[in-house]
This record gives C-alpha cells, sequence and structure tokens, in this order.
C-alpha cells in the first residue's frame, strides 16, 4: 500500500475512533485465551527435508539485560541451529508473547543486535514468498569483528504480519474495539556468511520446507494468513 494512502487511512481511523468511549479501546483479555495454546517445541520439527537439528549452535546469546527484556515480551522461545547435508547451518529462533501492548512489543532484531555489540552494515524491507504467500519481512546484515551474519526476520501481531509502526497500531486498534489485547510472534533465521547473497537465498530454502513440515496451526499463525476475528465485547 502506497505509504501516504497507509497514513490517510490511520488519521482517518483515529480521527473516528476518537468520540469512542475509552472503555471501549480499553482491552480486558488476551486473545490468546480464546484458543488452544501451540506448544513451539511439539510444533516446529527437529528435522524435515534436508535438514535436521544440531546441538551447540552459534546463535545470538542475549546479555543479561537482553535476556530479561526478551523474558518480559515473550512466554515461549525455541532457538535451534539445522545443517544440511552440505555442512549449511541457519539458526532458527521462534519466539511468542501472548499480550502485545504498547509496552511489551515484539523488539526490532537490528536493535537488539546492535545492544549486543553488532554494527547494522545493510538493513531492507523485502517480501519474500512462501507458501504462495508474500510475506512482508525485513533483511539485514549484522557483523561484529570477523563474524558476519545476515538475518532475516519478521513479527505478527494477532493474524496479521505487521513490519511498521502503523501496521502495528492498525492491529492492536482492531483488537481493541472487541475488548482483546493481540498476542505476537517473532520468527528469525540466520546464518554465518560472509556471502549475504547467497546466505538469503539458502534462508528462503530452508523456509519454505520448514513451513512444509511445519504444524499447520502454527504456519498460519506465523504467515498472517486470516483466521476468525475476535467478537466485540457485549
Amino acid at each position: 500500500m502506497n505509504p501516504l494512502l497507509r497514513t490517510g487511512i490511520v488519521v482517518a481511523v483515529l480521527m473516528i475512533a476518537a468520540p469512542v468511549p475509552a472503555w471501549l479501546l480499553t482491552p480486558s483479555k488476551s486473545i490468546a485465551d480464546t484458543a488452544p495454546q501451540i506448544d513451539l517445541e511439539k510444533a516446529i520439527p527437529k528435522q524435515f527435508g534436508g535438514w535436521r537439528m544440531i546441538e551447540g549452535g552459534v546463535s545470538l546469546v542475549p546479555a543479561a539485560a537482553q535476556e530479561e527484556a526478551l523474558n518480559a515480551i515473550y512466554s515461549q522461545i525455541v532457538s535451534r541451529t539445522y545443517i544440511n547435508g552440505q555442512g549449511e547451518r541457519i539458526m532458527l529462533s521462534v519466539a511468542y508473547g501472548s499480550t502485545q501492548t504498547k509496552q511489551l512489543r515484539a523488539h526490532r532484531q537490528e536493535v537488539c543486535y546492535a545492544a549486543q555489540g553488532f554494527k547494522i552494515d545493510t538493513l531492507r524491507k523485502e517480501n519474500i514468498s512462501i507458501k504462495g504467500i508474500e510475506v512482508p519481512a525485513t533483511r539485514m546484515l549484522a557483523t561484529m569483528g570477523s563474524r558476519s551474519e545476515p538475518v532475516t526476520y519478521w513479527f505478527t501481531m494477532g493474524n496479521q504480519v505487521v513490519r511498521s509502526y502503523l501496521d502495528r497500531e492498525l492491529v492492536q486498534m482492531k483488537y481493541a474495539v472487541s475488548g482483546y489485547l493481540p498476542d505476537g510472534y517473532l520468527f528469525r533465521m540466520s546464518t554465518i556468511s560472509k556471502d549475504p547473497k547467497k546466505a538469503f537465498e539458502n534462508q528462503h530454502r530452508f523456509a519454505t520446507e520448514l513451513f512444509t513440515a511445519m504444524d499447520k496451526r502454527l504456519v498460519t499463525r506465523l504467515l498472517g494468513q486470516p483466521t476468525a476475528a475476535p467478537e466485540a465485547r457485549s
């Protein structure tokens, strides 16, 4: 959507919502309470296609302050390293937060990496196609010393992938009118590689195979496919 048109829509929505009584826009329940919780450990396969999980990967280890923030935002975090027959490795992190409020919204990965001492050399928005769905992802190259780490990630709030501040505001308002706080997921893939182009292509193949083997309920949530909207409270 054109950025100017999107901004206009948000402004219009906010103007319309202004007269609405405050209690209607104050969520009292989490959307996470309306459906059975997905167990990430079970929903994400440890072996699929040409990939298998290995122990002792080289994923990003957060500092104490970052870890505390993660625990406040997410109620489930799964971090794994996978390897294929060619010896290529991909680090995967999937995290779930049952309430995505303004204070506890999923954090941007470029901020998280920078806080760990990484330099963000490139940062771009890119739609990637997975199972016929265009996913609005963010890609970046994080470097620290000799370590070069191409990263692909995206967030969901409720049943929608969100990338911009305006996306998040619209989703949060939609749920707030119905009296709910949206839940959300972080999906991140990264590779230790000095060839970002090849790394991103490999991550795309990895994601395609992973989502084919993954629990279909989690696929729906991570790709932002339409689900039943919450009913407005009476």
